[in-house]
């Protein structure tokens, strides 16, 4: 019976052991995979679909339901020129949103369609601490409603700097700059920049929380919009990650105006 009782034992300890290691390794590869979600610079293709929620104080709501794309390739903006240094790599980003915006039932304000369509090229350099990317971006006036989008073809250029040496710490800023070259005459011209600086913590399990405004600054229009934004996600898998974040406007023309956003992330 000892016999038995010792086998059983030794069979119990081992199941034990197996599962455990198997819990550490998906527990590892959930928090690599929270950091490649949260790194806009990450070598790993994203299809991201992104509803906001917007409430304004002024009133009237707007849900924006966004698809964001981003390929990164070897070549140096041009995929059949391939660089020798493996340090180097490009990143195809594209934004396309859906927006639905009510405010009172007779503004001309009222209106669902697709918006404008943002493409972005990042040349982006590996360091042991992080990594650095610039390369040009493109504003396609692409709503099928005025109201929703700018009527102009606007170019400009877009930059990244991330700092993650720590194990669990990401720090960075992602920034656009846009003017308008084209489109509809009677429409106003276009410059604004937005800056989306971000601190993001992972914590095991694939956990992580965010700081993760978007600033903009419209230097046409004299305005600009600063939000206070802290989210909460995880990494479920190797693949799929999601998180939601609350934004408050804190300074600008929509100020004292609330945003939910939701993210859900798959990558490849």
């Amino acid at each position: 019976m000892s016999i038995r009782k010792n086998a059983s034992l030794l069979l119990l300890v081992c199941i034990l052991c197996t599962v455990c290691k198997a819990q550490d390794k998906q527990q590892s590869v959930n928090q690599a995979a929270a950091v490649n979600a949260l790194n806009p610079a990450a070598r790993v293709i994203k299809f991201q679909v992104q509803p906001n929620y917007s409430v304004f104080k002024s009133g009237g709501q707007q849900l924006d339901l966004i698809t964001r794309i981003v390929i990164p390739y070897d070549g140096v903006y041009l995929p059949f020129f391939k660089p020798k240094d493996k340090k180097y790599f490009t990143m195809v980003r594209v934004e396309i949103p859906v927006i639905s915006q009510t405010y009172d039932p007779a503004s001309p304000l009222n209106a669902t369609g697709l918006g404008d369509i943002n493409i972005s090229e990042v040349l982006a350099r590996k360091f042991s601490w992080g990594k650095i990317g610039f390369g040009p971006c493109i504003g396609f006036p692409a709503a099928t409603e005025p109201v929703l989008g700018s009527g102009k073809w606007t170019a400009g250029l877009v930059a990244v700097a991330i700092y993650n040496k720590p194990k669990h710490l990401m720090l960075g800023i992602f920034v656009n700059q846009y003017f308008s070259y084209a489109g509809s005459s009677s429409r106003p011209s276009k410059n604004y920049l937005t800056a989306q600086p971000f601190i993001d913590y992972i914590f095991n399990k694939g956990y992580f929380i965010m700081v993760n405004p978007v600033c903009t600054f419209d230097w046409q229009e004299d305005n600009y919009i600063i939000p206070l934004a802290m989210g909460f996600g995880k990494a479920f898998a190797k693949n799929l990650s999601a998180y939601i974040m609350p934004e408050y406007i804190v300074s600008g023309s929509t100020k004292k105006s609330w945003v939910i956003q939701f993210n859900l992330n798959t990558m490849f």
